[in-house]
């Protein structure tokens, strides 16, 4: 159809009255086109293309249908109470998390009218992949393999088609989804295909296993002494500082060795390199405290005075923080007494301190090492706070950065916190906008819980 256009097109480029109208084609739309006359050339032509063209943009074949998609496996848990899934339209950021989170716990499913919003919102926003991949069960993770989000879309190891057909992204996110869903299969997964990786590719599955670290993660060792002779400087770092972590790693014990022996000789592989001091240096500051007190006679004091006598105290402290060791912190803090590692070494008594002194910075340390959400008694004291330093504040500048930080982590509050009373009618429209979100926050958080308690 519309053979005859091209003809016609040359027609008029010539012009009518040197050229005559092209003889129709033998086709229908030729056909057609024969039977349109005009008062003069010039009219017959113009009609003539005008259908010739309205026919080749029209009365097109359809394509054949595609393949019906394999449908949706059954899902064996419930989904969320209707109650609680009401709020799901209306949530985003924390209160999302907390959400899913909740119904996790809860033993159910994201209800399907809500997948396509959530597996949407997950391609924005990496953080919310691992939550939402643990509430999708069968037709969630079906609907994630035909929505772009590949990989969301398995619970076990995928064959080696498709691991070699995900993006390096994709690869990353399926990794800590098993790694959170499936521990086992996520570290099966990395050894067998960690060396077939791209270096970029390599480094994401390393970092992934450095933010979940967990003691089981020592099967992993092979793996990770094999990448301190990766090509890649970034993948051999990172395989350094998860070796670190791990308090019986062999590396810690080489490291450790260290420390009471000046002649150890280098070993930029193991990241001691330097003269004496620059190696006993990272050994403090970078070894597990407990292969450090394994290796040190006299056990937590013999450490600290090594440390001390070598002037390298504040390695010392740096590494405790890092790893969190609250024996040794409790060690050091008569020798620096500093708001980290008081948080360290005593919770609970740093936060009394923190709310008595009215001292945001020993508030936050504190909170670093509590459970969340935090206790009721504690929510209530810290929501006093909050509201006592913003009561008499006009513009956002004027609430002190390290008040609006602890404001930022309010998400963490207990939903139960009984709210202190009410800022007074006369305070300033920016703290009374700043209350009412936060009472109305927390409000719907209480909410949602006793929506998914009181409606099973």
């Amino acid at each position: 159809m519309g053979s005859d256009l091209p003809a016609l097109l040359s027609a008029a480029l010539i012009g009518t009255e040197r050229a005559p109208l092209p003889t129709p084609g033998p086709d229908a739309a030729g056909q057609a086109a024969a039977r349109i006359t005009r008062g003069d050339p010039a009219g017959t032509l113009l009609a003539r293309a005008a259908l010739l063209t309205l026919a080749a943009t029209a009365g097109r074949q359809p394509d054949p249908p595609a393949p019906a998609p394999t449908p949706a496996p059954s899902d064996p848990r419930p989904e969320a109470p209707a109650r609680a899934a009401r709020h799901l339209p209306h949530l985003g950021g924390p209160l999302l998390h907390e959400w899913l989170s909740l119904c996790h716990a809860h033993g159910s499913r994201v209800p399907a009218l809500h997948l396509p919003r959530l597996l949407s919102l997950a391609t924005q926003d990496r953080s919310l992949r691992v939550p939402l991949a643990r509430v999708l069960d069968e037709r969630g993770r079906w609907l994630a393999q035909h929505a772009n989000s590949p990989a969301l879309a398995h619970a076990e190891a995928p064959d080696e088609p498709t691991w070699a057909a995900l993006s390096d992204t994709d690869r990353d996110t399926l990794h800590r989804v098993l790694r959170a869903l499936n521990p086992d299969t996520a570290r099966a997964l990395l050894s067998a295909q960690f060396d077939t990786e791209r270096a970029a590719s390599r480094k994401r599955l390393l970092s992934a296993v450095l933010d979940t670290l967990n003691d089981d993660d020592h099967t992993l060792e092979p793996l990770l002494e094999g990448a301190l002779d990766d090509r890649s400087p970034d993948v051999q770092t990172l395989a350094r500082q998860i070796l670190q972590r791990l308090p019986r790693s062999a590396l810690n014990a080489r490291i450790a060795e260290a420390l009471h022996d000046p002649g150890t000789p280098p070993s930029p592989r193991d990241g001691l390199s330097g003269g004496p001091q620059a190696r006993l240096s990272h050994v403090l500051r970078h070894a597990h405290p407990d292969a450090l007190l394994r290796a040190t006679p006299g056990d937590l004091p013999g450490l600290i005075t090594l440390a001390r006598d070598h002037h390298l105290l504040d390695d010392l402290i740096a590494g405790t923080l890092t790893h969190r060791h609250q024996p040794l912190a409790q060690a050091l803090l008569p020798h620096a007494p500093t708001p980290a590692l008081r948080a360290l070494s005593d919770p609970a008594r740093t936060l009394r301190d923190g709310l008595h002194d009215r001292d945001p910075d020993l508030i936050l340390a504190a909170l670093a090492h509590h459970p969340t959400p935090w206790t009721p008694d504690d929510s209530h004291a810290i929501l006093s706070l909050l509201q006592d330093t913003l009561r008499h504040t006009e513009h956002p500048y004027q609430w002190p950065q390290r008040w609006r930080t602890l404001h930022d982590h309010a998400h963490h509050l207990h939903p139960d916190t009984t709210p202190p009373a009410p800022l007074p009618p006369d305070a300033p429209h920016h703290a009374q906008s700043v209350w009412h979100d936060l009472m109305g926050t927390l409000d719907t958080r209480r909410q949602i819980r006793h929506d998914f308690k009181e409606h099973p």
